[in-house]
């Protein structure tokens, strides 16, 4: 009865079907594709790569760099408007929390005078296939 316990919960787990990314029906998790990637934040357009895995999106620069956001649908309808949350430099860990380093000139001083900017729209993309 104890092994009975401990095996259904690890065969429920592994015949669970694995979450992917669809665009039209298709799975489209892992492949790397050509896009063109908006950053909300400084209103720049990047032309990059982008491979999907589960609920997420890794966006590849052309200098080598790049960064993994979390997609808001996992279900594409428009391959012209894919959005997702993620600040350069930081890798998600779930819904709430993130790792990495900070970029840029947002620091706060030694003596705590400087005070950090909020911008509502740092960390939104929205990226379209080619």
């Amino acid at each position: 009865m104890n092994v009975l316990g401990l095996v259904l919960p690890v065969l429920l787990l592994l015949g669970t079907p694995a979450i992917a990314v669809e665009l039209k029906g298709q799975n489209i998790d892992g492949q790397k594709l050509p896009a063109k990637a908006y950053y909300y934040a400084t209103g720049g357009v990047y032309k990059v790569q982008v491979s999907f895995h589960n609920k997420r999106a890794t966006i590849y620069f052309d200098d080598g760099n790049q960064t993994t956001i979390t997609l808001n649908q996992q279900a594409i309808a428009d391959s012209n408007n894919i959005e997702g949350f993620g600040k350069i430099g930081q890798y998600p860990l779930n819904g709430t929390f993130s790792v990495g380093l900070i970029y840029g000139d947002d620091w706060p001083s030694n003596n705590g005078s400087q005070l950090l900017q909020f911008n509502p729209l740092d960390g939104l993309w929205k990226i379209s296939l080619e």
